[in-house]
């Protein structure tokens, strides 16, 4: 209760001071005061610097203890060897919640950082002080307009977002915005001197603000505890996990990023297969992994039907698939005869998968075939698969708009409760293609249906989103 307590004022503050809050903005970017000014941060907002009497156009503080209320969440941005005395005026001001935006500690690996380190943990220990950081971007909330980083969107959504790196949590909100992917709360919690990845993984547990759980982490305090709070939280709501620092490099790049352990491959194997998590390798495949839980159900197995045209799509859906783990059964008797009905046999595949460009020149027949494959009992979910470059020619591409728009509307009607998705692909050295790709992209992320570009990271993600319905299934059988 007291961990919710707290964590629930640092993402939901209504005070916030920033400690060397500069009388003009640096050269390049704002600062971090002027990125809470800046995404409309629309508490009490207190700037402590002693040089200065106002800072743009708010009145500032000599220190926390002349500030006239008690504050929420204290920012810390000053040289790291100010940074012991920051934190004793923390402690005498009683203010106990703190982020330490600040770098230059444990991460160098130098004596001079090291020893600030062991003063700045003596400090926050001794005055019960709850820190996230040092060295670390701290809290995004869009539902409450703050953000320490520079114009994130202003859309919330059910993600969070946990993050050892400041770069990455910016990279990732970033990148998921153009996955139409928006966060209930992201923290970017750096070195750990008191909060560590489970204090966030508790407080998320319970959110309701929250669905899904993304993290990126370097190292962990207490593995055991994060293999405990991870199994727990994984039953109800997903954990989609980034490892880095696996390789021998990694493990060096990592002590002196965040100045962490990393942990051995195996160790981190052993934990996913436990923990029922779902292992990401990279931001791009967790933005994609997080997309397929954002807009898909659940499903009973790995078995789907891959609908498409263009050259070379039986071979590179079937290695896609087989790659990561799903099947492509074939389809009925039945159910191949009623699709070459319509489908001519020239050149046109219906077996599964389904490689037919003339289906794709009328949407009459994309539910045609949708109604037969979706049907189909040894089916568990459907992809359709866009070559641009083929239907582009038809009319510069308003055609495939048109398909986009069925997909996102009736075509609903006609796959049976079975997940669908969509893949695109382009080619051609026509930057009039692509303009068209994201344009259908949007459109149909808009509808909720999961859209990547390309067959491989479709399927990789699908796998995994199937593999962790399945880990569900069985453990709730024990």
């Amino acid at each position: 209760m007291e961990n919710e307590k707290y964590l629930d004022a640092i993402f939901h503050p209504k005070t916030l001071a920033v400690v060397g809050a500069p009388q003009e903005r640096p050269l390049g970017w704002p600062g971090i005061f002027g990125c809470i000014r800046d995404y409309g941060y629309p508490g009490r907002l207190y700037p402590i610097n002693p040089r200065v009497t106002h800072v743009e156009g708010l009145k500032a503080y000599p220190d926390l203890v002349s500030v006239p209320e008690p504050i929420d969440l204290v920012i810390i941005s000053v040289p790291a060897p100010a940074v012991p005395a920051a934190l004793m005026d923390c402690i005498a001001s009683g203010n106990r919640n703190v982020h330490i935006f600040t770098s230059g500690f444990n991460e160098t690996g130098e004596e001079v950082g090291l020893e600030l380190h062991r003063q700045i943990k003596e400090i926050a220990l001794a005055g019960d002080l709850r820190v996230i950081g040092p060295n670390c971007m701290g809290v995004y909330v869009p539902k409450e307009r703050l953000t320490t980083w520079v114009k994130p969107s202003g859309k919330d959504g059910p993600v969070a977002f946990i993050s050892q790196s400041g770069g990455h949590a910016q990279d990732f909100t970033g990148f998921t915005s153009r996955l139409g992917i928006f966060f209930s709360k992201v923290v970017s919690y750096g070195n750990a001197l008191t909060l560590d990845s489970t204090d966030f993984l508790e407080y998320l547990a319970d959110d309701p603000d929250t669905k899904i759980i993304a993290m990126y982490l370097e190292g962990v305090k207490d593995g055991r505890k994060l293999l405990e709070v991870v199994s727990r939280i994984n039953r109800t709501k997903p954990v989609i996990i980034l490892k880095a620092g696996l390789t021998e490099a990694g493990t060096r790049a990592v002590a002196s990023h965040t100045g962490s352990m990393a942990g051995g491959e195996h160790i981190w194997d052993a934990f996913f297969r436990m923990s029922g998590s779902v292992r990401a390798y990279s931001l791009e495949d967790m933005a994609h992994v997080t997309l397929t839980f954002r807009h898909l159900g659940t499903t009973e197995g790995t078995r789907i039907a891959v609908m498409g045209h263009g050259g070379g799509i039986a071979v590179s859906a079937a290695d896609a698939c087989g790659n990561a783990g799903l099947t492509m059964p074939p389809f009925r008797n039945e159910t191949q005869a009623e699709l070459r009905s319509f489908i001519p046999s020239s050149g046109n595949m219906i077996r599964n998968p389904v490689d037919a460009i003339p289906i794709f020149i009328d949407t009459a027949n994309i539910q045609r075939m949708l109604d037969l494959a979706s049907a189909e009992p040894d089916i568990d979910m459907l992809m359709i698969a866009l070559s641009l470059d083929w239907l582009f020619d038809v009319d510069d591409g308003v055609h495939i708009e048109r398909i986009a728009e069925y997909l996102a509307g009736h075509a609903r009607e006609f796959v049976h409760n079975k997940p669908l998705v969509v893949t695109w692909r382009t080619y051609r050295n026509d930057p009039r293609i692509p303009e068209v790709g994201l344009k259908i992209e949007r459109l149909l992320l808009e509808a909720g249906i999961p859209v990547y570009r390309g067959f491989e990271p479709a399927t990789s993600a699908l796998a995994r989103w199937a593999g962790y319905h399945r880990f569900i299934r069985e453990r709730s059988q024990h």
